[in-house]
C-alpha cells in the first residue's frame, strides 16, 4: 500500500552520472564518497544513470544542480550563500479571486541556455516537487513556459469549465477545461485536485492565450524546448508559504547553471522573495547536543561550507543567514544537524554515556510490540502517521464537534496546526489515499495522542492508543467486534460493550469499549458522510482504544 502522505517515503531521483560529475568538478571516486556524507547516497546504478536517495526535508537537492551546490560547499570549493543575479522586469500578473487555488507566485529566468540534460533536470525537479511538497499537485503545482511565446501582462483567474478552450501539452486539438479533465491523461490523473469547485483556475496572457490550467496541464503554445531563451514560471497552490518556497527552489536551481532571475509583480507582491531569513545559533547548544566541544569560529566555518552566511559572532551566539531555497530550516536544531554533517559523521568518536545505569525498552514500547504482534497475527498491516494534524481532519471530516486541543502557536503549514487527539482520522485518510489498491484492506496504527490535562505540569498528557480499520464490500459490525474481543482476550482484560453516541459511526452500529471496568474506546461502522469526506468508496469498520491502562 502507499504511504499516507506523498513524500513521506525517501525520494529517489535519477541523475545522469556524467552531468553530475561535470557540475561538481571532482573525480567520480571522490564524488561517490562525498554523496554519502551529504545525505545523498547512490541507491542504484544503471549505465550512466545514478539513482540517488534523498531525505524528504531537502527538496532543494532534488536535482543535480542542487546536489552539486551542496557537494561543492561541503568540500569548501564554494562557501556562503550564493548571491544569484536578479533583474527588474516589467512583467506583471494580475490576480483575481480563485477559490480552488488562492495563492500564486511567479518569476522568470532570462537568457537561459537549455540543453537536453538541463531540460530533463528541470522537469524531473518539477515532478519531484509535485509529489512531495505539492502533495501530488493538490497543495502546490508548477508551470514552466517559454516566455517569448506569450505577451504580458498575464492574468490569473477562474473560469467555468466550458468557458475557455486551448490546446494542452501533448495534444493538437483545442479542448474546454471539462474535456481536458475527461480526455487528457493528466486531466484524469489530477482531476481530484479540483473536485467540488464550479470554476477552474487558468493563467492567460494579454491577448487571452492560455499559459496554464493549474494544477492539470500547461498549454502547448508555451512548451519549453532547447530553443527557449526566457523562462516564465508559475507556482499555484493552497498554502502560500509552500508556493513561495517552491518558487525559490526552482529559480535558484536553474540559476545554478544558466540565466538570470527576473522579478515579477504578482498582484501587490514582488516575486521571487530571495531575501535570506535570520536565525540565532548558540554554540553552547551546538556542543551540548553534539558533544563536540568546537569553538564559535569552527562552527561558523562549518556553516559557511554548508552554504549559510554568518554575519555576526557575539558572546557565543552566531547570527546565521538561511539560503532562500532551504525550506527545512524551522528551528535552531535544524542548523545543528547541518553542523554535524559539515563536521563529518565519520569524525565523531563514539563515547559511552557517563550515567550509572544501562538503557532498556520502556514498558510502553514493550506493550506496543505485544499489541503489534497481535494485530499482525490477525492479518492487519501497520501504518504510521504524524502526531501533528489539523482541525479539519480531527473534527470536521469526522463529523464531530470541535473540542479543545493542543494548538501550534506559529504553524509553518496549514497541514499541521494541532496535536492529534485520536488516531482514527489518520487511519481513514490512509484508506482514502489507497482506494486504488486491492481489497480487503486491514490496517492499524499504534501511536501517541495529546490531550489537555490541567493537572499535569505541562497542562497536557500524552496517551498511547491503538486504532484498527477494515475496508471491503461486506465488512460489518460483527467483523470489527471480533477483532476487539481478540485484542481484549490477548491483553487478559475483561470486555464490556455499552451503547455510545458518536457521530463518526452509524447510529445503532457502534459501541463503547470498557476494558477491566474502564471506558477505553469505541468501535463501529463508519458513517457514510465520513466515508465521503475522506473519499473512501468501500464500507469501513474501525475501533480505537487507549493502552494507558495496560502500560501503567
Amino acid at each position: 500500500m502507499d504511504k499516507k502522505i506523498p513524500g513521506d517515503e525517501m525520494p529517489v531521483i535519477e541523475v545522469e552520472k556524467n552531468y553530475l560529475i561535470k557540475l561538481c568538478g571532482i573525480p567520480e571516486s571522490e564524488l561517490r564518497e562525498v554523496l554519502t556524507l551529504v545525505k545523498a547516497p547512490i541507491d542504484e546504478e544503471e549505465e550512466n544513470i545514478w539513482k540517488i536517495e534523498l531525505t524528504p526535508d531537502r527538496p532543494d537537492m532534488f536535482s543535480p544542480e542542487g546536489i552539486a551546490r551542496a557537494v561543492k560547499g561541503f568540500l569548501g570549493m564554494e562557501t556562503e550563500i550564493i548571491q544569484y543575479p536578479v533583474m527588474d522586469t516589467e512583467i506583471e500578473v494580475k490576480v483575481e479571486k480563485v477559490s480552488a487555488r488562492p495563492y500564486i507566485a511567479c518569476a522568470c529566468v532570462l537568457d537561459v541556455e537549455l540543453t537536453e540534460e538541463r531540460i530533463k533536470s528541470i522537469m524531473h525537479l518539477q515532478e519531484k516537487l509535485h509529489e512531495t511538497i505539492g502533495r501530488k499537485r493538490k497543495k502546490v503545482a508548477i508551470g514552466l513556459h517559454d516566455l517569448d511565446k506569450v505577451t504580458a501582462p498575464f492574468t490569473y483567474a477562474e473560469f467555468h469549465p466550458k468557458e475557455i478552450a486551448f490546446a494542452p501539452l501533448g495534444m493538437d486539438e483545442e479542448l474546454t477545461l471539462d474535456l481536458i479533465l475527461e480526455r487528457h491523461e493528466k486531466g484524469r490523473k489530477y482531476a481530484f485536485c479540483l473536485e467540488g469547485f464550479e470554476k477552474y483556475p487558468v493563467i492567460i496572457d494579454k491577448y487571452g492565450e492560455v499559459l496554464s490550467f493549474p494544477p492539470i496541464i500547461n498549454g502547448r503554445l508555451t512548451m519549453v524546448t532547447e530553443k527557449t531563451r526566457n523562462l516564465f514560471i508559475d507556482v499555484t497552490g493552497t498554502d502560500k508559504r509552500a508556493v513561495e518556497k517552491v518558487l525559490n527552489i526552482l529559480v535558484c536551481n536553474i540559476a545554478e547553471v544558466c540565466g538570470k532571475i527576473g522579478k515579477v509583480k504578482v498582484g501587490n507582491e514582488i516575486y521571487p522573495k530571495l531575501e535570506p531569513e535570520e536565525i540565532d545559533v548558540n554554540v553552547a547548544e551546538v556542543n551540548r547536543v553534539l558533544g563536540l566541544g568546537i569553538s564559535e569560529y569552527e562552527t561558523a566555518e562549518i556553516l559557511r561550507r554548508m552554504r549559510y552566511s554568518v554575519v555576526e559572532m557575539k558572546g557565543g551566539v552566531l547570527k546565521v543567514l538561511i539560503p532562500p531555497y532551504r525550506v527545512d530550516i524551522l528551528h535552531e536544531i535544524d542548523i545543528i544537524e547541518d553542523v554535524v554533517i559539515g563536521y563529518g559523521i565519520n569524525n565523531i568518536i563514539p563515547e559511552l554515556p557517563k550515567i550509572p545505569t544501562v538503557g532498556k525498552k520502556h514498558r510502553k514500547e514493550k506493550m506496543s510490540e505485544k499489541i503489534r504482534e497481535i494485530m499482525v497475527g490477525m492479518g492487519f498491516h501497520e501504518i504510521l502517521n504524524f502526531m501533528l494534524s489539523n482541525k479539519e481532519k480531527q473534527f470536521i471530516k469526522m463529523c464531530v464537534e470541535e473540542e479543545e486541543c493542543v494548538e501550534i502557536a506559529k504553524p509553518m503549514s496549514l497541514e499541521f496546526t494541532v496535536c492529534r487527539k485520536w488516531l482514527l482520522p489518520g487511519v481513514l485518510e490512509f484508506l482514502g489515499e489507497n482506494t486504488h489498491r486491492s481489497y480487503p484492506q486491514k490496517v492499524f496504527e499504534i501511536g501517541d495522542c495529546v490531550i489537555i490535562d490541567e493537572k499535569e505540569e505541562t497542562k497536557t498528557r500524552t496517551i498511547r492508543k491503538l486504532c484498527g480499520a477494515i475496508a471491503h464490500d461486506k465488512t460489518n459490525l460483527t467483523e470489527i467486534k471480533s477483532v476487539v474481543e481478540a485484542v481484549a482476550r490477548e491483553l487478559n482484560a475483561s470486555l464490556v460493550i455499552k451503547p455510545i453516541s458518536h457521530k463518526s459511526f452509524i447510529e445503532s452500529r457502534r459501541g463503547e469499549i470498557y476494558l477491566n471496568g474502564k471506558a477505553s474506546g469505541f468501535f463501529g461502522e463508519i458513517h457514510p458522510q465520513v466515508l465521503a469526506n475522506w473519499k473512501i468508496t468501500k464500507p469501513v469498520v474501525a475501533f480505537e482504544i487507549s493502552l494507558e491502562e495496560f502500560i501503567s
